[in-house]
Parts: structure tokens; C-alpha cells; sequence
């Protein structure tokens, strides 16, 4: 199960990021000569969009997952003998017969179309102004996807993206990491929808730790709690700092259950590490069920704070405030070991939510939202990372792009390419690193 989630989290995002670039392009009348999934070496190709030719004023059309008789580029200004027939007032392609190159009678002669007894039409000339479909293909390697826009990095490729205006090809290479950040706010959104929104002014017991110094005194998870060695409490911090200023000590707490208000005798432990707690309970608000807008900006702004969070890594290592443990990158095992706990924990969440404790008469827990969460986290850290000025990624690409738009200079393409091209290989050997340390030296992460 955790491997399948895996697989279509990634297959996922991968395929909505392509998806970014794959639009825009089409948007701006940009060819894609290819939208694959996985890394090649190609295995299969599962389809191709429609193409179109012309020869002489008419307008051909290539019909879906037809194979030309030969390679596109041989076929620009190859003469033709074309067998068609007519759809409404589209030429539809059925078969394609290659004349000597060497022929001029195509060139001489204007292109006539004309029609058979049995109505079948011919057409015999020049082929100019080739575009083929999209090809949508599975490659050999599960791990990733990519689009190819035509003349990628050859702007003498005309219709082709290096061909294209600055702000077109930013727009194409924004595309895929916008995607990504947009599936990250939906993805909060649903959270904000599941968990609700906070209501400040009651301190909730959200969690009872088994076995702890609250559980032996009878604290439940759904209690709200009112007052702490007899002051009264209405925010998680004030109730923190008396709980911790009565270590070791009976500490008598004032608790609402179920429209009733009791009162219950817990001693806090110094003994207990801060990841336990001293009383072993996790506090938070009540909650009440979010408005669309809340919902929707709830997405957004949890989307930024990640995003913010994410950026500010390399400077809180500079500074020592996060340590490296907590900021080294994992890999796909990483990922997997993570996504297992999530699924476990979300699985029993559910579990204690539908079915409480035998006697307990408290309100259920709300489940928790860990895969989701994960999806988000990798979302933002696909959709930020791919936009940091790094060449070979889209964030470098676009680095690339603005000389043109600021000082209408264009950086020589053949330089583009080499040092992106150089930039690529030195990525993988990091990914290849990254996941070979996973298996050496596994990230040892818990969730929260």
C-alpha cells in the first residue's frame, strides 16, 4: 500500500508539473514534440495527437497515431503522393507514398486534388510546414517525466520554444512549478476543510499519551481545560507555564466533559523528556468547521508559510538555528520510510476516531492528515526547489531568460545549453547520492 501511494504521489506530481509546461506551451502556439512518463529509454509510445502538412494551398491533416512512412525531417520539402478523403471541410490523411527527391514535376506543376470514381481523392506535391502531435510515451524508467517542446534549445527552430518571445518562455518554465505550488494549496485546502478552523479562548486535551501522569488521573482526550492550580485558563501557553511551574508537585485541574465540569489531581514529571510532556497531554483550540474562503485562504497561506519555511533551510543551517540531521535531504527510501509512518498513523487515527474507548464518553478526536500533509510538503518542495536559479532546472532556465528581457541581450544559446547540460549531470550524481546515503546512513525522522 505505502509503495503504491509512493508510486502515484510521485506519478502524480510529475505528471502535473509536465502538465504546467505542456499547457502553457500549447497556449502559445509552441509545438510539443513529445509529453513522456518515466525516464528513457523509450518502451512504448501509447499516443499521438493530430498532426498537419501542407501541399500547395491545401491544409492536410495527420489523423491520430499515424506513422509516417519516413522521418520528420527528411520529409519537409519531400514530394508526395497522397491518397485522402474528405471530413465536413477537413482533408484527412489515410496514405502517403514518397516520390524521388530527385522529381520536379511536384515543384513545376501546381498541386491538384482530384477525385476517383470510387470518391476516393489524391493529391500529389511538395510537403512544407510539417507539425506532427504530440507524442505521449512510457519510458523505461518510473522515476520522473518530461516535456519536449520543439526546438528546445535551437532558436533557429521555427515555432520551436528558444524560437520563442522572453516572456513566452518564462511563462512556459514558470508553468511546471506553478502547477506543482497550485496541487499544494488544493491539497491544504482539503486539510483546512478536514481539521477545521481554531477557536481561541478554550484550551482543549487534544491527545492523552498512554501511560502517562494525565491517563492515571483520568484525563481524556475532548476534555477542555478550564483552570489550572485554581487560575483560570484560555490560551495553550498560559496553561503550559503552570503546568511546568508545578513539577513534581499535585497539580489540581478543572476540566469541562460533556457539558460537566470535574476536577482531577495530575502530578507532572520532571522526569519526562519535553517530547513527552510533564503531563503527557497535547493541548490545542476547539475547532469549528472552516467557511469556503477560510478554506481557501487557509490552503494559500499554509502553501506560502511552507514555501518561506523551505527557503529559509540553508540560512537557519548557517545560522545554527535547525541542525543538520534535521535539514539533510533523503531520497526515495527517505520518502517511502516517511509516507509508512504517515499511512499507519493516519490508519489508526481513524480507527480510535470511529470507534472511542469502551466507557468513554468523550467527543472524538479528529483524524489526522499526515499523507496529506506529505503530498503537500513535497508538492512545495517540487515547485520551490525547481525554481531556485540553479541551470538544468527551471528556475535556472529562467535566470537565463532575463538578460533577454531586461537588456534585450540574449545569452548565446550553445552556452545555455552546455552549462545546462553540464548543470543535469551534476544533479543526477547528487540524486544517485542522496538515495545511496538512504540506504547507508537512514534518516532518522519521526513525525511530529
Amino acid at each position: 500500500m505505502t509503495l503504491l501511494l509512493v508510486l502515484l504521489v510521485f506519478g502524480g506530481m510529475i505528471f502535473l508539473h509536465e502538465l504546467g509546461h505542456y499547457l502553457a506551451a500549447r497556449l502559445f502556439k509552441i509545438e510539443v514534440e513529445e509529453f513522456g512518463f518515466g525516464i528513457p529509454p523509450r518502451l512504448w509510445r501509447f499516443w499521438r495527437l493530430p498532426g498537419r502538412f501542407q501541399v500547395g494551398n491545401h491544409s492536410i491533416q495527420i489523423p491520430a497515431n499515424y506513422d509516417l512512412p519516413v522521418d520528420v525531417n527528411e520529409l519537409q520539402h519531400r514530394p508526395v503522393d497522397l491518397t485522402l478523403e474528405r471530413k465536413g471541410e477537413s482533408l484527412i490523411l489515410k496514405a502517403m507514398n514518397l516520390c524521388a527527391a530527385e522529381s520536379d514535376r511536384y515543384v513545376l506543376a501546381s498541386p491538384t486534388l482530384t477525385q476517383e470514381p470510387d470518391g476516393t481523392l489524391r493529391l500529389s506535391g511538395m510537403v512544407r510546414d510539417l507539425r506532427l502531435g504530440t507524442e505521449f510515451t512510457l519510458n523505461l524508467l518510473p522515476l520522473g517525466g518530461f516535456v519536449r517542446p520543439k526546438g528546445e534549445g535551437d532558436p533557429d527552430v521555427p515555432d520551436g520554444l528558444a524560437a520563442a518571445n522572453p516572456w513566452k518562455r518564462l511563462v512556459v518554465l514558470f508553468a511546471g512549478p506553478f502547477m506543482n505550488l497550485l496541487t499544494a494549496v488544493v491539497v491544504m485546502s482539503i486539510i483546512v476543510a478536514q481539521v477545521g478552523m481554531s477557536v481561541p479562548g478554550k484550551v482543549l486535551i487534544e491527545e492523552v499519551t498512554p501511560n502517562s501522569p494525565a491517563e492515571q488521573a483520568g484525563i481524556r482526550s475532548g476534555d477542555v481545560l478550564l483552570t489550572v492550580a485554581g487560575q483560570p485558563v484560555t490560551e495553550i501557553q498560559a496553561a503550559r507555564t503552570l503546568i511546568r511551574a508545578n513539577l513534581d508537585r499535585p497539580l489540581e485541574l478543572t476540566l469541562e466533559r460533556n457539558g460537566q465540569t470535574i476536577t482531577l489531581v495530575a502530578t507532572p514529571l520532571s522526569s519526562r523528556t519535553p517530547e513527552q510532556g510533564a503531563l503527557g497531554v497535547a493541548l490545542s483550540y476547539p475547532r469549528r468547521d472552516a467557511t469556503p474562503l477560510e478554506i481557501v485562504s487557509g490552503g494559500v497561506t499554509a502553501t506560502v508559510v511552507q514555501s518561506l519555511n523551505l527557503l529559509y533551510v540553508p540560512v537557519g543551517l548557517i545560522q545554527g538555528v535547525i541542525a543538520p540531521e534535521q535539514a539533510r535531504l533523503v531520497g526515495l527510501k527517505g520518502i517511502y520510510d516517511f509516507f509508512g509512518q504517515a499511512v499507519e498513523r493516519d490508519a489508526a487515527s481513524r480507527q480510535e476516531s470511529a470507534a472511542p474507548a469502551s466507557g468513554a464518553a468523550t467527543a472524538a478526536s479528529r483524524p489526522t492528515s499526515y499523507v496529506l500533509s506529505l503530498i503537500a510538503m513535497l508538492s512545495i518542495s517540487l515547485g520551490v526547489m525547481n525554481l531556485l536559479p540553479i541551470p538544468a532546472l527551471d528556475g535556472g532556465r529562467i535566470l537565463f531568460t532575463l538578460p533577454e528581457i531586461l537588456f534585450r541581450r540574449r545569452i548565446p544559446p550553445r552556452l545555455e545549453n552546455v552549462i545546462n547540460g553540464v548543470a543535469f549531470l551534476l544533479l543526477i550524481g547528487l540524486m544517485l547520492a542522496v538515495n545511496l546515503m538512504d540506504f547507508i546512513s537512514p534518516a532518522n525522522i519521526t513525525l511530529p
